[in-house]
Order: C-alpha cells, then structure tokens, then sequence
C-alpha cells in the first residue's frame, strides 16, 4: 500500500468554513431575487390571462350583440369556449382556447355580467347610468389583498390601473372591470 507524502493534504477546516459562508451570502443575495421573480411571473400571467378573456368577451358582444353570461356551474367559461345552444346568433367561437382551470395563485378565474358590482367596488369603478352593467374578472386566492394592498394584489393594481383592479379591505380576492355601460 503506498503512503501519503506529508505535504499532500485536504481541506483544512478554516478553508471550508469560508468556502460554506460564501455559498450563505450568495444564497442570501440570489434567494429573495428569485422569490421576487416568481411572483413577478405570476403577476404576468394574471394579467395576460385577463387580457385574452378581456379580448374573448370583447369578440363575443361584437359577434352576437350580447355580452358573454356569467359564470355558472352550467357555464363556467361563460360560452367563450363552449357554444351555446340557443340565444346567440352569430357565435362564431370559441373566443379562447380554454378557460384557465386555475389562476397563478391556485385560485379560479370567474367572468360576471350584471347590474350589481362587488360590494364596494363601485367605489373604484364609479356607478351605472339607467339600467346599465359591469363585467368583471374575479380572481380568487390572490395574495396582498388588505386595506392597504401588497405584493401581488398591488402590482396588479399598479399595471392595470386605480379604475379598473378592485381589491377589497380583506378576504383573498380580487376584481377587475372588463367593461360597463
């Protein structure tokens, strides 16, 4: 068996405690960044998801001359996916590929049509005229909402606009005009 000359040696313990808290202070720099990066994403996709069915209800008023229905456990992609039976001449679907299952924060996204608003969200999005409505985009499970928004309840505030993102003093969710008249 061949022995080790005396100069051949490993790591002292000194040398690998330095390398272990240069790894700490990267990771101490890199790991908040990236946290930041994953809501960043998840903000995005929000925002793009709102813009497609945006879009999608847009295309079924101009098809039909009526305004999508509101989600139902009968409907749940407000016929912007599925074709309706009867009372839309016109269709000319589907609108989107596929309703979203799930929104970036695991909750559900939920197109509404009516005369009434959110509790409060008037407030935002100013009152009706006549017998007018609003269509909303309802996204659940979103983090930040409070009376004083934060992270991405905020963001989303911040890049759709004051006049269009509702986020109520408590609860998780969050409401965003498409349109009213």
């Amino acid at each position: 068996m061949r022995k080790k000359p005396k100069n051949e040696r490993g790591f002292t313990l000194v040398e690998l405690l330095v390398v272990i808290a240069i790894i700490g202070i990267l990771a101490a720099i890199v790991a908040p960044n990236a946290f930041q990066s994953i809501e960043k994403g998840k903000v995005a996709a929000a925002e793009a998801d709102y813009k497609a069915i945006k879009a999608a209800a847009l295309n079924f008023y101009t098809d039909t001359g009526k305004w999508a229905p509101s989600y139902t456990s009968t409907v749940p992609d407000s016929y912007l996916v599925t074709q309706p039976t009867s009372g839309y001449n016109g269709w000319n679907g589907p609108y989107i590929e596929r309703w979203p299952s799930r929104n970036p924060w695991g909750g559900y996204y939920r197109f509404y049509n009516s005369a009434t608003p959110p509790s409060g969200a008037s407030s935002v999005w100013g009152t009706l005229t006549g017998s007018g409505t609003y269509r909303w985009l309802q996204l659940d499970q979103v983090p930040g909402v409070g009376p004083t928004p934060t992270g991405a309840a905020q963001k989303l505030r911040t890049d759709l606009g004051d006049t269009v993102v509702y986020v109520p003093s408590s609860g998780s969710t969050v409401y965003i005009l498409i349109s009213k008249d």
